[in-house]
Parts: C-alpha cells; structure tokens; sequence
C-alpha cells in the first residue's frame, strides 16, 4: 500500500546506520555469550570460532546481528527473558530493539533452551550489561 511504501521510503536513509549498529552490537554480545560458562552453542557466523567463519568472511561485507545460542532450559530461558530489560520476547525480526525468540516454544526441533537473539540498535554497553545481568539472574 502506499502509506507502507512511504514508510520504507522514509526509513531507507538510515538503513546503513541502523544495520551498521545491529551488527557491532552483535559482534560484541556473541563474545559476551562466548565468554560464560554458562551459556553454549554460541553461533555467529563473525566470530572466528563458527563453524561458517570462513564462508561469512569471504562473501558478507557485514554480518548480520542474529546471535544464537542455549541457555540449557525453558525454563532459564523464560528467567533470562523476565529479567532482561532491553530484550523483547518476539518472533519477528529486524526492528530497532533487541528481540529474543525461543524456537522450542513453536514445536519446532531444536532444544528447550535455544535461543534467537535480533540486537537492535541500544548503546551497546547498556545492552551487554542488561544481557550480563539478566543472565546473572537467570
């Protein structure tokens, strides 16, 4: 429709901006996330440690602020979400704040503690001190 042309018209200005931020918050809460025991199967494909380092390397002039990783549980996932300030519990993506997503929620095959996480465009220490301390609390 027109008005949501207009509105992706209007936003297209600050597009590079938007995915330039999403992507340095990224790179910083998935060496946050890779960094504590607490929390495995960190996947990013900007960190040298994923197995799609090389591919992502080769082809992508930024890479994109979808962070994944498991916190073990539903059950800590859910603690994680209600502590968690910045982070809104959503499944669609690409907004200007921080989404999570907890695909075990969908029936869908990954484990109960799997986590999707959409950074947004927060100053990034605020982010990583809302993710450290709702991952504290969890």
């Amino acid at each position: 429709g027109a008005f949501d042309a207009w509105l992706a018209h209007r936003s297209i200005a600050t597009l590079d901006l938007r995915l330039a931020r999403q992507s340095e918050n990224a790179a910083a809460v998935a060496a946050l996330l890779e960094s504590r025991p607490d929390v495995t199967g960190v996947r990013w494909p900007g960190l040298p440690s994923d197995p799609a380092f090389a591919v992502a390397s080769a082809q992508m002039r930024r890479i994109p602020g979808v962070v994944s990783f498991d916190l073990g549980d539903a059950s800590r996932v859910a603690r994680f979400l209600t502590a968690a300030e910045l982070v809104f519990a959503a499944t669609s993506f690409g907004g200007v704040h921080t989404t999570a997503d907890r695909r075990a929620q969908w029936g869908d095959d990954t484990s109960p503690g799997f986590v999707r996480l959409s950074c947004g465009i927060e100053d990034t220490a605020d982010l990583l001190a809302d993710l450290s301390a709702a991952l504290d609390q969890a």
